[in-house]
């Protein structure tokens, strides 16, 4: 069955520029004079209950964009659904331990061909089908690269993606663990691996740190960082930051890395926050951090296949004085051509709320919400 509403309070109609439109080519900025509406849909889970508490958390999609996967946890349950036609299909059982148990803290999902998932958690990282079964382990301990680094598993696995055809795994392990701004390559077949530089990176590591702080009440740990990301499209990898605008571009059948810097003209295209040496105490740490989030932050890169473009945004987070604040946001919307030209940027006026688990399909913005506790997605239209 399929459940299609709106919510009247989340129908928006809102021009994004102000202003009437200009005799200047709208080929200059796409975005200028954007226009945008948003639905809500609601995705029908017919007679079972679907444990949000996780939200989506991870997910992935088919390659023809038709279906969406996620996993609900205690237990472990892979959740298919018709995006289409907004409903459940099926739940599969997923074990926890064994053989074919996932371990604990899934933190990914990517959906590959013929029924096959890439699936990654604290302790594995391995294909398996769609019943539930391990088909292979992908946790190497490669040749070609440091060797502790190669045995230390979080470090070397925890931000990568799968390549289901060149069956090689692109991985960017932190600073930290790397001791040097990296981009990994593992070949699964060989079990070999090679690294390339990706120094620019290195201000992931320069707004990023963790303190400890003493009191009467015990040890205190505080901590504050910037989002970096690491995304796999057909024939690419992405490497980027919420720092700044510009991206790393892997071609995965040449190798080839390059930095492309990309310059928009209506927000700053890096963040620039003051980092002291040895902050005091863990009240400055959360200043720190609400300064990060005040920037405009670039979120993950994203693919319009109907348009043939990318889109990404940018965010700012408004953390009020105390915990117990609410907190608001800005958003703004960037388009690029396959070059990663800038061709379009506008501020999406009149949205305050998080933007969550996105993706493009058919032309629209689909956004994660939770309805009242059932699956719902904000569905933003955009008159381009």
């Amino acid at each position: 069955m399929k459940s299609l509403f709106s919510l009247p309070l989340i129908i928006l109609l809102f021009s994004c520029s102000g202003k009437e439109k200009s005799d200047r080519a709208q080929s200059e900025n796409i975005l200028e004079n954007l226009t945008y509406a948003v639905d809500t849909v609601v995705v029908d889970s017919g007679e079972d209950f679907l444990n949000l508490s996780s939200g989506i958390f991870p997910n992935g999609q088919s390659e023809d964009l038709s279906k969406l996967y996620f996993f609900e946890s205690n237990p472990y349950k892979l959740v298919e659904v018709d995006l289409d036609d907004l409903e459940v299909l099926k739940k599969t059982e997923f074990e926890a331990e064994g053989p074919d148990g996932l371990g604990s803290y899934l933190s990914q999902l990517e959906v590959g061909p013929t029924g096959k998932h890439f699936l990654k958690s604290n302790s594995i990282i391995g294909l398996f089908d769609q019943n539930a079964r391990k088909l292979k382990n992908l946790r190497i301990v490669p040749t070609g690269i440091d060797s502790i680094l190669a045995k230390n598993f979080s470090a070397l696995y925890s931000k990568s993606v799968y390549d289901f055809c060149t069956q090689k795994i692109y991985s960017q392990p932190s600073f930290q663990d790397a001791r040097d701004n990296i981009l990994i390559i593992i070949n699964t077949e060989t079990k070999e691996a090679h690294s390339l530089p990706v120094p620019k990176m290195k201000i992931v590591d320069d707004y990023s740190g963790t303190y400890t702080f003493e009191s009467e009440k015990g040890t205190m740990i505080a901590f504050h960082f910037v989002g970096s990301f690491i995304t796999l499209f057909p024939e690419e990898v992405i490497i980027s930051t919420a720092a700044f605008s510009g991206v790393y571009r892997l071609d995965i059948q040449t190798e080839e890395l390059e930095f492309i810097d990309i310059q928009h003209q209506t927000v700053p295209n890096e963040m620039k926050v003051e980092i002291p040496e040895n902050p005091s105490d863990p009240e400055q740490i959360r200043q720190i951090q609400n300064e990060i989030f005040q920037n405009v932050n670039f979120l993950e890169m994203l693919w319009d296949d109907t348009r043939q473009l990318y889109f990404r945004l940018g965010e700012k987070t408004f953390r009020g004085n105390s915990r117990e604040d609410p907190i608001t946001y800005e958003y703004y919307l960037f388009a690029y051509d396959k070059d990663f030209q800038v061709i379009g940027e506008t501020k999406l006026e009149g949205l305050e709320s998080n933007l969550k688990n996105m993706f493009f399909k058919e032309g629209k913005l689909w956004s994660y919400v939770n309805v009242e506790d059932e699956l719902g997605f904000a569905v933003f239209t955009f008159d381009i």
